[in-house]
């Protein structure tokens, strides 16, 4: 459900733009990276459970396979190599989000070599905003993990 939020909030939206643009009304290129980054944040701070929700990676995840795919797809397989090999969910969702901006970075930067995304402005800003989000949002992880206290899937619970 959480992919799901993700990936409609802007579908629904470029749905929306596309009809705006093909009645002659205004271009609304901006609302899918509002809807999107919106999503993230109602996931994580979703008034249902106090302002606290979820870290928001996989709703992320879900905006940019609307937004952009490929460069999706590449942040998903870092993250499952790292989390399969390194047993923490945690540290796949971290690099999956640096990977993310990384890879938007440069197909905006070279977009003749990666041109399967066409990476605007827009696209890398909300990618950054999401990398730095989580990584904030994984504070408590990462002390975990420094600390050796994290729990990994597939290993015996750690005391604290």
């Amino acid at each position: 459900m959480d992919l799901l939020k993700g990936f409609f909030a802007p579908t629904i939206a470029v749905w929306m733009n596309e009809a705006s643009k093909a009645s002659g009304g205004p271009d609304y290129f901006w609302l899918p990276l509002v809807c999107g980054l919106l999503a993230i944040l109602g996931h994580s701070f979703t008034c249902f459970a106090g302002f606290r929700g979820g870290k928001g990676v996989l709703t992320a995840f879900g905006v940019f396979l609307a937004l952009a795919p490929v460069t999706a797809l590449g942040a998903f397989a870092v993250w499952c190599l790292l989390t399969f090999t390194t047993k923490y969910v945690s540290v796949g969702s971290i690099f999956a989000c640096v990977t993310l901006a990384g890879l938007a970075t440069f197909g905006y930067v070279a977009p003749d070599i990666y041109p399967h995304d066409h990476i605007n402005e827009g696209i890398l800003t909300i990618a950054w905003i999401v990398a730095v989000f989580v990584i904030y949002k994984h504070k408590a992880n990462i002390k975990r993990l420094m600390n050796g206290t994290e729990n990994g899937f597939g290993k015996k619970k750690k005391k604290v």
